[in-house]
């Protein structure tokens, strides 16, 4: 029989790359979603069509356990979540109710399927590196035993977030496997992840056919940029292969500065560029240089980064121009 996977966030940015991998590799798919029908933007028609799409709301106790006694999966990735660091600024609550107390009422449905002997799905929780925070001040590259020292709201809401897929684990016996994951990036990705805000600003400059300014934050601080495409194939590999309680950094192992990143950005476009730094893009806490080692990850599955860094801003920038020259067809 078919593998049914569970993806919460399923329209998400990461959530329509991992649907199109699973799909390829002769899954089933429930898609649970904040709201139907279901926002694509690189799904195609045709997996969409392949995908049993339902309603999910982390904020609802009762909407998470219908979808988790609903089906009998043998897998769940969960991916939703509030996953903006600036937001959780000016509403931590909202990060907190999402991240921390949705996944708890998950983590309940989960672990009451297991004892009642519906299903025993592995599971993969989609953490953030952002719980590393300050510790990548003191120690490069960050390994899985690296203290947590949260820089922000988010960042804490995420921490609060694994602590509870652990002790599913521990104290429920439920197959919960947890990622801190680095940045990622490529197709499909909306503002204002740094990557796609850049892509955005530069496909727009292309369109003109001229240089000129790109607003930016803090263009000198160095960060660890991943395919999503590589990211959800390590999502998929951890279901298997993962070891239960276990934690993985999910990264490329390098740094890039922002700067480098809008650099090959332009280059890709053949336009030139320059910065003007808008204060408000500048974080109220922030660390110069964070990179993490993949090894755990590598040793575990196998798995390695396949797409050049240079492929995934090609990708992301094709599908902003792509935005772009619809947007404009709809404004004239």
């Amino acid at each position: 029989m078919p593998v049914l996977s569970l993806v919460t966030g399923a329209d998400g940015f990461a959530g329509q790359h991992l649907i199109a991998h699973l799909l390829a590799t002769g899954r089933e798919v429930v898609g649970a979603v904040k709201g139907l029908p279901p926002r694509l933007t690189t799904l195609s028609p045709e997996d969409a069509a392949r995908v049993a799409w339902v309603p999910f709301d982390l904020e609802d106790r009762e909407s998470v356990r219908s979808v988790v006694l609903g089906h009998r999966v043998s897998e769940v990735y969960h991916l939703a979540a509030v996953t903006s660091v600036a937001r959780s600024w000016s509403d931590a609550a909202v990060a907190f109710r999402v991240n921390a107390i949705g996944t708890l009422w998950l983590l309940e449905s989960l672990a009451d399927a297991l004892r009642s002997g519906f299903s025993d799905p592995k599971i993969v929780i989609t953490g953030s590196a952002e719980v590393y925070g300050a510790s990548a001040e003191e120690r490069l590259p960050l390994t899985e035993d690296a203290p947590l020292k949260p820089l922000s709201p988010y960042a804490v809401s995420k921490a609060v977030q694994e602590l509870l897929a652990l002790q599913c684990h521990r104290a429920w016996g439920c197959r919960v496997v947890v990622t801190r994951s680095f940045n990622h990036t490529g197709p499909g990705q909306r503002p204002p992840f740094v990557a796609a805000e850049l892509a955005d600003q530069v496909a727009r400059l292309a369109r003109a056919g001229r240089r000129g300014a790109i607003v930016v934050g803090n263009v000198e601080v160095r960060r660890d940029f991943s395919d999503v495409r590589d990211v959800v194939r390590a999502y998929k590999l951890l279901v298997e292969r993962g070891e239960p309680g276990a934690v993985y950094n999910v990264c490329s192992g390098v740094s890039v500065s922002i700067r480098e990143l809008l650099g090959l950005l332009a280059q890709i476009a053949g336009i030139e560029v320059e910065c003007r730094v808008d204060p408000s893009r500048l974080r109220p806490a922030d660390v110069p240089e964070f990179y993490g080692s993949p090894r755990a990850l590598e040793a575990a599955t196998g798995w390695r980064a396949e797409i050049p860094l240079r492929k995934t801003l090609h990708d992301l920038l094709q599908h902003a121009r792509a935005e772009e020259s619809l947007d404009a067809g709809v404004r004239r």
